[in-house]
């Protein structure tokens, strides 16, 4: 018994604090477990500028890129493994909870960050952005139309 408990309390700490550091770029990031909110539905664009987070397209999202914002990529990690927005993130949704996800985040709260998956019916990216500005991060950007529209447009990919 003693040792169930011990476990529950380990499991419930290490899912409350940062994960691990990196640096890249200079700076020091951290990969933390956020709550994130569950849709299955993407919302529209209304709703996520109502909760201070900016719907873009990828040409937009191009110009972000060309000064250096986080891209961060929600979709299942084969498809990211096989091919990825140059530079972009991935975000590990924690499925068995339904709650948390892991995601390497800059510490400077003012910095850009595009969140996109597959496109505009995939909510995973919208969860994402929408769970990051709850933690403060002010320049928050949702690429609607995801990696397809970028890979149409022949932006730069890794």
């Amino acid at each position: 018994m003693f040792k169930k408990i011990y476990l529950v309390l380990l499991t419930v700490l290490l899912s409350i604090t940062p994960v691990s550091g990196v640096e890249y770029d200079g700076e020091k990031s951290y990969i933390m477990d956020v709550k994130y909110d569950i849709c299955l539905i993407a919302p529209h664009e209304n709703e996520a500028a109502r909760h201070g987070i900016k719907v873009i397209g990828a040409k937009q999202a191009k110009m972000l890129h060309d000064k250096q914002a986080f891209f961060y990529d929600a979709r299942e990690k084969r498809h990211y493994n096989k091919q990825h927005i140059k530079g972009a993130k991935h975000i590990i949704f924690d499925r068995s909870k339904a709650e948390y996800m892991a995601i390497d985040l800059p510490k400077d709260k003012d910095e850009s960050l595009v969140f996109y998956c597959y496109g505009e019916s995939c909510a995973s990216s919208y969860e994402a952005a929408l769970a990051v500005k709850k933690q403060g991060y002010k320049n928050v950007y949702w690429m609607i139309n995801g990696f397809s529209e970028w890979k149409d447009k022949k932006y730069p990919l890794q």
